[in-house]
This record gives C-alpha cells, structure tokens and sequence, in this order.
C-alpha cells in the first residue's frame, strides 16, 4: 500500500484531534467534579443517575410535607393547651358559681368572665397555620369552622362536617336535626343511621353504625320554644347531633355516610398522615358556656347550669387531653418518618456520588499522562508535516 503524504498528514491531524479531545473531556471532569457529562459517557449509569435523582426529588417533597405537618401540630398541639388552661378557669368560675354565695356584683364579674373565656375559645378554634389555613376546619381549610350569630351569640360548626346526607332525608331541621358532624379524624368512615323516638318532651336518640352494629343512645329535653340548638354526643361513635325544638319521630331507616374530616398529608411512599382535629367535639362545650352565661346574666337557675357546666367543662377537659394525646403519637410518628426520610437522603446521594463522581487522584493522574501524549502528537505531528511548498520548489 502507498503511503501518500497527504494520508500521513491526515492521520497525524487525526490523532492530534483524538488526543485534545481525550484531554478536554478529562478537563471538563475535573472542572465540574463528575464522571457522566452527557448520557452517552455512560448509558447504564446515567439511567441509575436518573433514578437516584427522582428518588431525591421525591425524598425532599416528603420531607417539606413532614415539615408542614410538623408546623400544623405543633400550633394545634399549642392552641390545645390554651383551649385546655381556658376550660380550668371556667371550672374554677362555674365552682364559684354553683356555691349560691355569689352577690349580684360578684355573679356578674363571673358572668362576664365566662363569655369572654368562651370568645377566647371560638377564637382560639378559629386559628389559622401557614397562609390563612384553618386548624380545625377538617378539610375545608378555607372555611373559618365556629361562627357566632351576632344576635342571639349562638355559635355554629361550619366547617367541614365529614358527613354527606342522602337527599332526600329527614335528617332536616324541619325534623328537629341541624346539623350531623363527624367530630374526630378518627371516627370511622361508612354508613350510620339516627332514630328518634319521643315521648312526654323527652327525646330519645339511637345512632347506629352500619358496618358492626354498634350503637349508643342519648336520652336528652327537647330544646323549648325559642330555645337554642342543643348539641348531642355520641361520644363512642365520634358524631355529634345539634337538634333544635322541631325534633320529631324518625325511624331508623335514615342512614348517612361519614367520609371523614381527616386532612392528610403524604409523608411517605404509601403513607399518609391526617394532622388535623375537628372543632365539632367541643361545639357542646360552647353550647353549655352560653347557657351558663345566661343563667348568670338572668340570675335564675344559675346554681343548677354550673353544675351542669362542670360536668360538661370536665368532659370537654378530657377530650381536649385525648386530642394532645393523639397530635403527640402523631408528632412521634412525622419525626420517626422524618429521621427515616433523611437517611434515606442521605444514601441516596452518596449512590449518586459513587456513580457520577469522579476520582480526583485519577482524574489529575489521567491529565497529565493525557497532556504528555498531546505534547508528544503535536511534537511528532511538526516532523511528519513539516513540508511546505518551497520543499518541493527546491
């Protein structure tokens, strides 16, 4: 075969080309500190990069939802306890009260005092976490959850309710039912029904649930004409009824779903965490305030409605507790997925490093042996062309 100068010269450029490119892609390594520049320096492991890298995506969007969590307990666990300091004031008030000793100026500094402690809890269920997000609304965030009808004081759960009635049904307030609430995260989803039974101004109430047929019943007096709403709990069923002085006869054929008021936040893959309470569990509490504060303000019966203030103040005391009880297991539960997350993280880049890092020491080693070649190409690349047009004009 002849060797032409033009093909020496062509080969020589070639491999000089070879050889700066070789030692420019070891320049960019080094520059950025990683091993796959683009997917075809390495296919297999720019597809494992990928996957680690959406791995750690997801890693850091479960660790800002725990975070949320973490801020919306940590402020419900906080208003709790304010809720809890402001029941133990009204305890000690409604004491005083029910002793009978009180003068007329010392039942009215009571008096006043309750209404404020019970504004002071409205206020306090109506508390707001990260942008305008209501705490105890259930899922509807947006929703301001107790409101205070500005004539009569009568304060409403409006948020959400978790519940969803047929239609039609008579579960109406035409039929003495205002309002059916489920009042916990964890009352059980599914079907229920309400019977009502009536006899001599005393009404009995049987809520039932569908899947195992438990079951509990309140006897309660129909609320008077003109009088409130009464809340009735089912406390072992997690509902809660507010009846009103229509409430009449309904058979127990009356069934309705609960889905929940349960805000969940994903905290990890397959697991979700519901970090809110409901503000319908103490709806009864604010109901039996007011009716103290008016016996006080009235100054009739106001040794029978402290004694019943103080019954109700201790169960809506005992609740409050259980709802801490249950944000603290929850906190436990957001830091234990919390430290598992970021171990996970943190495997998840050292992989990563292991497969698109490089070696300095190798890297520096590979550069230099690669600028010694260059040298020696373009050394022996001026020899092999060193011809010019006055070689041949000689």
């Amino acid at each position: 075969m002849r060797v032409t100068t033009r093909m020496l010269t062509q080969h020589t450029a070639a491999n000089i080309m070879a050889n700066a490119d070789a030692m420019q892609q070891t320049q960019r390594q080094l520059t950025t500190g990683k091993r796959i520049l683009r997917p075809g320096d390495d296919p297999a492991g720019a597809a494992v990069g990928v996957r680690l890298r959406s791995q750690n995506l997801r890693d850091e969007q479960y660790l800002r939802n725990i975070e949320q969590s973490r801020t919306w307990l940590d402020t419900t666990d906080s208003v709790l306890g304010d809720i809890g300091d402001l029941l133990g004031r009204a305890r000690e008030l409604s004491v005083q009260a029910s002793t009978g000793t009180l003068g007329a100026g010392d039942t009215a500094q009571v008096a006043e005092e309750i209404n404020a402690i019970r504004n002071q809890i409205i206020s306090s269920l109506n508390r707001t976490v990260d942008v305008d997000q209501h705490l105890f609304s259930g899922q509807m965030t947006d929703t301001v959850p107790v409101s205070v009808d500005p004539t009569t004081g009568i304060a409403t759960f409006v948020g959400d309710t978790g519940v969803s009635l047929p239609n039609p049904t008579d579960l109406t307030s035409a039929n003495g039912i205002d309002q059916v609430l489920a009042t916990s995260p964890l009352t059980a989803k599914g079907s229920y029904s309400i019977e009502v039974s009536i006899n001599n101004g005393q009404a009995t109430v049987t809520a039932t649930r569908t899947a195992d047929g438990k079951s509990e019943t309140q006897t309660f007096a129909i609320p008077g004409a003109g009088a409130p709403p009464v809340p009735v709990e089912f406390a072992s069923l997690g509902l809660n009824l507010v009846v009103n002085e229509n409430l009449t006869t309904i058979n127990g054929n009356n069934t309705f779903e609960v889905d929940g008021v349960g805000l969940a936040h994903d905290i990890a893959p397959a697991s979700t965490l519901d970090v809110n309470v409901s503000a319908g569990s103490l709806m009864p509490i604010l109901a039996q305030l007011k009716t103290l504060h008016t016996a006080l303000v009235n100054g009739t019966g106001a040794n029978s409605a402290a004694n019943t203030a103080i019954g109700a103040i201790d169960v809506a005391a005992d609740r409050v507790l259980s709802m801490r009880a249950q944000v603290g297991a929850k906190t436990n539960h957001i830091e234990f997925a919390q430290a598992r997350r970021e171990a996970m993280q943190i495997e998840g880049n050292r992989l990563l490093s292991v497969n698109e890092d490089i070696d300095l020491t190798e890297a520096l080693t590979r550069l230099t042996a690669q600028q010694t070649v260059y040298k020696a190409s373009l050394e022996v690349g001026s020899r092999v062309m060193q011809n010019s047009l006055l070689d041949f004009l000689r």
